[in-house]
């Protein structure tokens, strides 16, 4: 099974509360893929929330930045949702294995959407908070 290492120089965005966040999406992820069949959909279950929160948190960051272009941004979050949702209806169903399988695919994709998605929400937040604007969350 496919397992996230976080490593600094790749992953690690110069952004406090966004890293923190990131190093607890690989710790849950890498839980849930090493998640015996018993314990599979609580693990899910524990990265689906912390998604959903840390997602709305960018979210947050985004609109009140004024961040252009966040559409993509919003989609991608949206997929792993989904993502993580049908894993969790295939473990309700009976498919052990299946959050086995969506840790392996959000192992595959973290590294794309934090050097890309996420490092471009950083820099802009950096940006407008060195422009002194006021209500922007501190990122360093």
């Amino acid at each position: 099974m496919t397992r996230i290492e976080w490593q600094d120089s790749m992953h690690a965005l110069q952004s406090g509360p966004m890293d923190a966040a990131h190093q607890e999406f690989v710790a849950l992820t890498n839980a849930l893929a090493d998640a015996p069949d018993g314990e599979e959909l609580a693990r899910l279950t524990q990265l689906f929330v912390h998604c959903k929160d840390h997602f709305a948190q960018e979210k947050t960051w985004m609109e009140t930045s004024r961040m252009p272009g966040i559409d993509n941004h919003l989609r991608d979050h949206e997929g792993v949702l989904t993502l993580l949702e049908s894993a969790a209806a295939d473990l309700r169903g009976g498919q052990h294995g299946a959050g086995r399988d969506a840790a392996e695919s959000l192992a595959a994709w973290f590294g794309q959407h934090a050097a890309t998605l996420d490092a471009a929400l950083a820099f802009h937040m950096q940006q407008v908070a060195h422009a002194g604007n006021s209500g922007i969350p501190a990122v360093g």
